[in-house]
């Protein structure tokens, strides 16, 4: 029976990013398994379906963490910097404005394909030291014992582990095997996903824009815009019978010229939206991390950031613990953490669905509200680097990581 300090369940973009940040435990000495059921990734191109051509926004905070790791120079030429950002109210005067000129040397962040993100990720972790590789494999069960948690995979072989993360996504099987509960709250709309092009480039110009049918986002991606599409559910079918001509009209009408026309648009897919957050983080020598612990809209691009986040910071406790030989899954630890990050999650939380549901009304008093914050924003320079710096993901206090070796 093979026997590890530390389990990872899920090798997608958070799993893989605590792997990397391990690296201190992993040279002193520390064992680790990583556990998914995807193909172990090959060095051209990642096999896992969370490695697809989506989008992800990376805040500032995020792209240093990740070049400390020494993935950002693996992604810099596939990342589109965001460099100019816009939150505008369809119909309304007020708008902010928010220009990375301001801040020298800190564009607002980067988008990139997961593709591209799981390909670095896989590259800055495929030759580290003391992990074993345990791809097209799942976990079925867990059994808890004093001094570590038994792994039963499907395959019918048992590992031990003395401290379990289980990073298997927002739908993770093994958490509803386990009765790990969440707090739901449902947005009754979906996520229509796909990328734009524009007459004009979009020159690291971001966009979010307010409308009564719900957010329209478009981020720079490439030579295209990445579209993010608040679909509520009572437009669900009409949105759902479009044709193109019909979805460039609607996008046009209610996104405006900022880019131009919209000229093109690729396939689409769409996404349930729901607000997640686990109730039980934490159990004997477990802990639950990335979107298996909170999902959130996408309507500030905080998902992955607030994962990153969560990540880093059980990767320092874990470094510390491992490399003073302490028992990483002391419960004093976990249960300590969990607090940190679930102060995190809850913030972030409040942010992204206060937005929502303030933009989401169209009920008088919010709209006089909200348009007279934007414009308050754009013209009180305070008020607007709190908010750029917020957005930018620099005011959470996360650990970053060590810098990567020369």
């Amino acid at each position: 029976m093979a026997s590890f300090d530390i389990a990872i369940v899920g090798g997608g973009m958070v799993g893989l990013t605590l792997v990397r940040a391990l690296r201190p435990a992993l040279d002193a000495g520390a064992r680790l398994v990583l556990i998914d059921p995807a193909p172990q990734p090959a060095n051209a191109a990642p096999n896992s379906p969370s490695f697809d051509d989506r989008a992800t926004a990376l805040s500032a905070f995020t792209q240093t963490a990740l070049d400390r790791l020494d993935v950002g120079s693996r992604l810099e030429p596939h990342a589109s910097r965001i460099d100019w950002i816009e939150v505008s109210d369809r119909g309304h005067a007020g708008y902010q404005v928010m220009d990375a000129r301001e801040f020298p040397g800190h564009p607002f962040g980067a988008v990139v394909a997961n593709r591209n993100l799981g390909l670095a990720l896989w590259q800055a972790c495929a030759d580290l030291d003391n992990v074993d590789w345990r791809f097209e494999s799942s976990v079925d069960r867990l059994k808890p014992e004093a001094d570590h948690q038994q792994l039963t995979l499907t395959d019918g072989e048992v590992l031990t582990a003395r401290q379990v993360f289980l990073c298997d996504g927002g739908r993770s099987p093994l958490a509803d095997r386990l009765g790990i509960g969440h707090r739901l709250h449902d947005y009754h709309a979906r996520a229509r996903v796909a990328s734009l092009r524009t007459e004009e480039p979009h020159r690291g110009r971001a966009f979010e824009r307010f409308t009564e049918d719900g957010p329209i986002a478009l981020l720079p991606f490439g030579d295209y815009s990445a579209l993010v599409w608040t679909v509520p559910e009572h437009l669900e079918g009409r949105v759902q019978a479009m044709d193109q001509a019909q979805q460039l009209a609607w996008l046009n009408e209610h996104f405006g010229q900022r880019l131009g026309r919209i000229t093109d648009i690729s396939e689409t897919a769409d996404y349930p939206l729901v607000l997640r957050q686990c109730l039980e983080p934490v159990r004997h020598r477990l802990m639950v991390l990335g979107n298996s612990a909170a999902t959130l809209h996408p309507v500030a691009g905080q998902g992955f950031n607030l994962a990153i986040r969560s990540v880093l910071r059980a990767a320092d406790r874990m470094n510390t613990r491992l490399v003073d030989n302490l028992d990483p899954g002391d419960y004093a630890t976990l249960n300590d953490l969990a607090q940190a990050i679930d102060r995190d999650q809850s913030m972030t939380a409040r942010l992204s669905d206060g937005l929502v549901r303030t933009f989401a009304s169209n009920r008088l008093g919010f709209r006089l509200g909200r348009n007279l914050g934007l414009g308050i924003l754009d013209r009180h320079p305070q008020l607007n680097k709190a908010f750029t710096l917020a957005s930018m993901g620099l005011l959470q206090g996360a650990p970053l990581p060590e810098g990567a070796r020369p």
